[in-house]
């Protein structure tokens, strides 16, 4: 968060170790931390985990209307519309299915590309670190299993955005389209990433009910509580 509302956090912490004179080199840095938080044997294989997720950051759309209205503070949880609402996209608040707005510059395609793209290269990074949890040493697995957590709620946000760009782009294309080859693909496509977010949806309901600090947010509060999951997949 960038009101600190993620503090106490791992990246505040190696923030925190660049204070020292002389600084350390940023590898023996990263290797410091995951030693101290998930032991020897569990480090390499964090240490590969975050980079999977540093690559796959750096697909990650940037810019300032797509930060502030698109999708990604509230996942899972933002509702699926049938018809065009015609509703504006709120400041970090609602998204509606304002797609206009959320893509910011980029064309409605390639914005849902780059965040399937910053999707599947997080799931990468989940593999290495769902794998580490059984090296962690016991004193630090509860710990570790809270971090595995929010990296596997990341991952939904992320995923859960390019479903809903795909999801807005079928139902408009439907809204005009005459040929009934592409009506039949276009429905597909629909159910597809309606069953996707049905499914993103009960997961992320799971580890919102595990940790409260999942759907919070310093400035905002709670974009999203457990039930709000219950309703999208109603919603769906």
């Amino acid at each position: 968060s960038w009101s600190l509302g993620g503090y106490p956090s791992l990246n505040l912490e190696l923030s925190s170790m660049f204070e020292a004179r002389p600084a350390p080199e940023p590898d023996a840095a990263l290797d410091a931390l995951a030693m101290h938080h998930f032991g020897p044997r569990a480090a390499p294989q964090v240490r590969r985990a975050w980079t999977h997720f540093s690559n796959a950051f750096r697909e990650f759309p940037y810019g300032p209307g797509v930060l502030y209205f698109a999708p990604q503070q509230i996942g899972p949880a933002n509702l699926l519309y049938g018809q065009p609402t015609g509703y504006s996209a709120t400041m970090v608040g609602i998204p509606y299915d304002d797609l206009e707005r959320w893509r910011g510059p980029y064309p409605p395609q390639i914005f849902a590309d780059q965040f399937r793209k910053v999707a599947n290269g997080w799931a990468e990074g989940l593999i290495n670190l769902e794998q580490t949890q059984g090296l962690v040493p016991m004193e630090l697995r509860e710990a570790a299993r809270a971090d595995l957590r929010i990296a596997q709620a990341a991952h939904i946000h992320f995923a859960s955005v390019a479903n809903q760009i795909q999801y807005v782009m079928a139902r408009d294309a439907l809204l005009v389209t005459q040929d009934l080859t592409e009506v039949a693909e276009l429905r597909q496509s629909l159910l597809e990433s309606i069953d996707r977010e049905i499914a993103l949806a009960r997961r992320m309901f799971e580890l919102a009910s595990a940790d409260s600090r999942i759907g919070y947010e310093a400035s905002n509060h709670y974009f999203y509580v457990p039930l709000d999951l219950v309703e999208k997949v109603i919603n769906c």
